[in-house]
């Protein structure tokens, strides 16, 4: 008995289906098997804010703690539940790079570009981490795929739907400001092309400007603070940039590899442009390189063009301006730019039409993904929070306290503790009078100290002060976690 024939579009789907359940599955595979670290306990401590402190807080635009706050109240704060929010993002983002990549090329393309970011160890960490960084890729996503399809079309739906999305966009990161701009330039380099399009994409995007502009005063003075007195982040150098690439590509063994692959594979999928008017031709290459020339338009290339403004604007433009204003840039803030990497490599692999070339391809990229993936599920990476809570409650005794080397790090901890010892925390820009008040309400009456320190050089001016003020040298023990070290010391006079 035969079986009946399935049409393309059927085995489309077929594959897409797959694909979304592999990405599910590694989206929550372990999903509560490490810790919280800090930022995701303060994501707990802005999202139990009432709405308008959560407005206020300010540090980054508030949609996702208002998503967040609305998830914990009905499925509670566990790790898994936390985070399964940002799982769903990540899986509808795998449908969302498919279609993207089916409207701008063709199936092929989106099935391929689907596959990466379900295997992508990239996606999938911020998939499992309860941040708003997995709602980005999902908008910034969103926002293209209408973006798109404005550029295809000119269907009146297509620019409400983009205004939502562009605007969802805006207040859930920052940097989904740059995701907005790329379109915009992106719109102007094809002005001429686009007539139908022109009045209709200026007044979206000029009302999508205006609904944004609450932002101003929501995060005006967090800008003006981070602008005269600096941020945490460190001043990007080219080797970042490389960091970038190297995360978009893979994790763990064969990175380096992998990442060679991928960019050669892009410039592939760049380079691989359609044209009518003439063929490559191996024995005449010199006629066949001059042909090709001249039939080369800025329309020809134009979706390999889309992917490379939305990239490379996304990425270049915060890298530059952290060379010359206070520095913003991260490799989690440009979750948003990474599909168009993903779309270019795909389109890459799409054009190995022969069949020896295009398998091994595909396979070996999917065996040094798993490899990476491999690694992350099997070791720790975020900070160890929960063992170091509960490597304390074991060992502590009643007349005990402890210390952070920054108040920050209680908030992770607490998460985590459910003793009584007495807890003090050290604020970010004390000074050494400052360190010194807060050792002397620590120690007072206590038998022994413990001293929580985060980061590698963190805890010096303590370990100093007890030293120097209490010349306490009897440390009892030191023990190492994932990003914490946890000292033990003696108080009783010698």
């Amino acid at each position: 008995m035969r079986l009946p024939k399935i049409s393309a579009r059927q085995a489309a789907l077929l594959l897409l289906l797959l694909i979304l359940a592999l990405g599910i599955f590694l989206r929550i595979y372990d999903l509560g098997a490490e810790s919280l670290w800090l930022d995701e306990a303060c994501s707990i401590h802005e999202s139990s804010l009432s709405p308008q402190e959560i407005a206020e807080c300010a540090n980054h635009p508030p949609l996702y703690f208002f998503i967040l706050r609305f998830w914990m109240h009905l499925f509670g704060t566990s790790e898994v539940a936390l985070r399964s929010l940002s799982a769903i993002f990540g899986v509808i983002s795998i449908l969302l790079i498919y279609l993207v990549g089916s409207t701008l090329f063709n199936r092929k393309v989106g099935l391929i570009a689907g596959l990466l970011s379900a295997i992508s160890y990239y996606h999938i960490y911020y998939s499992q981490e309860a941040r708003a960084y997995s709602l980005l890729l999902l908008l910034s996503l969103l926002s293209y795929l209408f973006f798109i399809k404005i550029l295809q079309g000119d269907r009146k739906w297509y620019y409400p739907a983009y205004f939502l999305a562009a605007l969802l966009l805006g207040y859930t990161h920052i940097y989904g400001l740059f995701i907005i701009a790329s379109q915009v330039l992106f719109f102007l380099l094809f002005w001429k092309k686009y007539k139908a399009q022109r009045v209709k994409f200026a007044v979206t995007a000029a009302v999508a400007i205006l609904a944004l502009l609450p932002l101003v005063p929501l995060m005006g003075g967090r800008v003006v603070s981070i602008a005269q007195e600096g941020f945490w982040i460190a001043m990007p150098h080219l080797r970042d940039l490389r960091f970038t690439f190297s995360l978009f590509a893979g994790y763990g063994l064969g990175t380096t590899f992998i990442l060679e692959i991928f960019l050669l594979l892009a410039i592939i999928g760049f380079l691989s442009i359609e044209t009518a008017k003439s063929q490559w031709n191996w024995k005449e290459p010199r006629q066949s390189l001059s042909g090709l020339v001249r039939s080369i338009s800025l329309e020809s290339i134009e979706p390999g063009l889309l992917l490379i403004v939305w990239l490379f604007f996304s990425i270049l433009i915060p890298f530059i301006l952290s060379q010359f204003m206070t520095p913003i840039y991260l490799t989690r803030y440009v979750i948003g730019a990474s599909p168009a990497f993903y779309l270019l490599v795909a389109r890459g692999i799409g054009k190995l039409n022969r069949k020896w070339l295009f398998y091994p391809v595909l396979i070996l990229i999917i065996l040094l993904s798993s490899l990476g993936l491999q690694s992350y599920y099997k070791n720790d990476v975020k900070t160890q929070w929960r063992e170091v809570a509960d490597f304390i409650e074991q060992n502590s005794l009643r007349n005990d306290a402890i210390i952070f080397c920054s108040d920050l790090y209680q908030v992770p901890f607490d998460y985590y503790y459910q003793g009584e010892m007495a807890e003090f925390g050290i604020k970010g820009d004390a000074e050494e009078a400052g360190v010194a008040a807060v050792m002397d309400n620590a120690v007072y009456g206590k038998d022994r100290l413990w001293l929580v320190l985060s980061h590698e050089n963190s805890g010096a001016s303590i370990i100093r002060c007890l030293a120097d003020r209490y010349n306490v040298w009897k440390r009892i023990m030191v023990k190492y976690f994932v990003g914490v070290r946890v000292l033990l010391y003696d108080l009783s006079p010698p």
